[in-house]
C-alpha cells in the first residue's frame, strides 16, 4: 500500500464530501473498573446508517487482487479508513476469514509506513454493518485494551473472553491462517451457546483484530446493547465512535465494562 497516495485519494474524497470525515474530532476519557476508555467524538458518524440502509462505498485504490478491492468507508473516524470487500458478492460476513482474505489484509499492514490494525466483525452479533463480505483498515489507536501487546504490561483486566498471540518470526500467508484458525477453535469452544440461531454456514459470531505484530479473537453474544450502543471489534477494545454527548451519557449509564461483559462471552461463566 503507498500510504501517501491512499491518504491523498482519501482527503480528495472528504473534500469532495464523498467521504465524511471529522479533523476537529475530540477524544473523552472515562474510567471504569479500572479499564480506560476512549470515546471518539465524531460529526462523521451523525448519518451512519444501519445493516439495512448500508450504501455504497467510494473505490480509493484501483490495484485490486485478484479476490480484494480496497475502498474508503464512508463514515470515518480515523484518516484513512478502508474496506477490503471481496469480489464475491455471495461471500458473507458470518463465515470465517479465509487464507485470502487474511494475505491481501496482510499486505496493507506490513506495506503500510505507520502501525496500522485490521479488524473483522464477524456476523451480526459481532457487531457487522454490511452482508457483503468484508475487513476494515485504519491507522492502530493508541491506549486500546490491547496496548500490553505492544508492551511489558500485563493484560488488561477486560471482563469478557479474549484469545491473542503474539508473532514470532517471519508470518507467510499459511501461517497467519493457521493462527486465525486456532484462535477462533478457542473462541468457539466458549462462545458456541451463541450461536443456535446463525444461518447455515456461520460460524460463532466474533470479532479478529489484527496488526503486524499480534493477533486477538475474541466470541459475541450480542451486536448491540441498544439501538445506541451497537459495538464492533475496535468498541470491545474501549476504543468507541460516537457522535453526541448523548451517546457517551448513555454507555455511562448503561456501565461501560458491564455492558462489553454483556456483548462478549463473560469471563467465568
Amino acid at each position: 500500500m503507498e500510504e501517501s497516495l491512499i491518504l491523498s485519494k482519501f482527503d480528495h474524497l472528504v473534500q469532495s464530501g464523498l467521504v465524511l470525515y471529522d479533523d476537529k474530532q475530540q477524544i473523552i476519557e472515562r474510567i471504569d473498573s479500572d479499564l480506560k476508555f476512549q470515546f471518539v467524538l465524531t460529526s462523521a458518524l451523525a448519518k451512519k446508517p444501519t445493516l439495512a440502509t448500508t450504501p455504497s462505498q467510494p473505490e480509493v485504490d484501483t490495484q485490486r487482487s485478484e479476490s480484494h478491492l480496497v475502498i474508503v468507508n464512508k463514515f470515518c473516524f480515523a484518516r484513512p479508513h478502508l474496506i477490503v470487500l471481496t469480489f464475491d458478492g455471495y461471500k458473507r460476513q458470518y463465515e470465517a476469514l479465509d487464507e485470502a482474505d487474511l494475505n491481501d489484509t496482510w499486505q496493507i499492514l506490513s506495506s503500510a509506513e505507520r502501525d496500522y490494525v485490521a479488524f473483522y466483525n464477524c456476523g451480526q452479533n459481532g457487531g457487522c454493518s454490511r452482508l457483503h463480505k468484508h475487513l476494515q483498515v485504519m491507522p492502530l489507536p493508541a491506549n486500546s485494551f490491547a496496548a500490553f501487546l505492544d508492551s511489558s504490561e500485563p493484560e488488561s483486566k477486560v471482563p469478557f473472553e479474549w484469545f491473542y498471540r503474539r508473532f514470532e518470526g517471519d508470518m507467510t500467508p499459511t501461517t497467519l491462517f493457521g493462527v486465525y484458525k486456532n484462535l477462533l477453535e478457542e473462541a468457539t469452544k466458549v462462545g458456541r451457546d451463541y450461536t443456535a440461531s446463525a444461518p447455515p454456514g456461520a460460524v460463532c459470531p466474533h470479532n479478529m483484530i489484527l496488526t503486524k505484530r499480534w493477533m486477538i479473537v475474541l466470541p459475541r453474544r450480542r451486536g448491540a446493547v441498544n439501538k445506541e450502543a451497537g459495538v464492533n471489534s475496535l468498541r470491545m477494545l474501549g476504543v468507541i465512535a460516537v457522535a453526541t454527548m448523548k451517546e457517551i451519557d448513555n454507555w455511562v449509564k448503561l456501565g461501560l465494562t458491564e455492558s462489553l461483559a454483556k456483548l462478549g462471552v463473560p469471563k467465568g461463566i
